[in-house]
């Protein structure tokens, strides 16, 4: 579970002018969707994994800790970055002139850096705010097993045909087809699954 004590830093809040907290806004409804996306690319790895240890029949319910988990990590993961945004925009509020290397922000940045900050602060606020909405986590785990199951399909699929194009016209192809699909699941697929899944 992610280190939720970064959400008890307290800061002075600052009320941005109209336009900057647009663009806060529509910044952050960029950044919830790409957080979201990879929530439910996380979440399907999950499942992936389930298919080969458990290949019991699929249960959302099982999969909503994991999901909070996911959220909460990639909240935190907003955070930080905001933490590190606002320390640039506490510099950059006492430099004027032209940047001399890349991050050397400058009072013209403090906009930019602004609307960064706030965006991530956002993000991880509405990702916070839904830990808790369990129709929202049942749509992400929804999502992520149409994903899982038409990629172990694809991959199947994919597999099936490259062995049997090999191996099509032998004498023991019907009696070997079980062997081959066990095969599948337990090298290549599992390999595909540690080819996709991300530390979280």
């Amino acid at each position: 579970m992610a280190d939720w004590r970064i959400w008890r830093r307290k800061s002075v809040p600052v009320e941005p002018a109209v336009d900057i907290q647009e663009a806060i806004e529509a910044s952050a409804d960029d950044g919830l969707a790409m957080a979201r996306l990879g929530a439910v690319m996380a979440i399907k790895n999950k499942i992936l994994v389930q298919a080969i240890t458990q290949p019991e029949a699929f249960d959302p319910s099982i999969f909503l800790s994991p999901a909070q988990e996911i959220i909460t990590t990639l909240a935190v993961e907003n955070l930080e970055m905001a933490a590190v945004v606002a320390a640039d925009l506490k510099r950059a509020r006492k430099l004027r002139g032209e940047a001399m290397f890349k991050d050397d922000y400058r009072r013209g940045d403090v906009n930019n850096l602004t609307i960064r900050q706030g965006s991530l602060e956002e993000v991880a606020r509405r990702l916070k705010d839904n830990l808790s909405n369990e129709q929202w986590l049942r749509e992400l785990i929804t999502e992520a097993h149409g994903l899982a199951w038409a990629e172990l399909s694809r991959e199947m699929e994919r597999s099936l045909d490259r062995k049997e194009a090999i191996e099509f016209g032998g004498a023991n192809y019907e009696e070997e087809r079980d062997d081959r699909l066990r095969q599948f699941i337990n090298l290549d697929l599992a390999q595909l699954i540690e080819e996709q899944t991300p530390e979280y």
